[in-house]
């Protein structure tokens, strides 16, 4: 079988349900993100979800930087 997304192969093959609990899309900036919890409240950006060719060069965005969550917007 030969599937054909951008989705990355982690959530398509996901090994752990736990893994998978942490992760959510939140809005940093005004542009979707997929993160990953690592501590309790402390989010690893994992992807950039936007079609703007310009969000990934936002530097704050990048997957690997950690963001802070408080409340429902970043």
């Amino acid at each position: 079988m030969i599937l054909y997304t951008t989705m990355p192969q982690e959530l398509i093959f996901q090994g752990a349900n736990e893994e998978f609990l942490k992760q959510k899309v939140v809005q940093v900036h005004g542009i979707s993100v997929l993160v990953q919890e690592y501590e309790p409240m402390r989010y690893r950006i994992v992807r950039v979800l936007s079609s703007n060719p310009n969000h990934f060069l936002i530097d704050s965005i990048m997957p690997g930087q950690t963001v802070q969550y408080f409340d429902k917007s970043f």
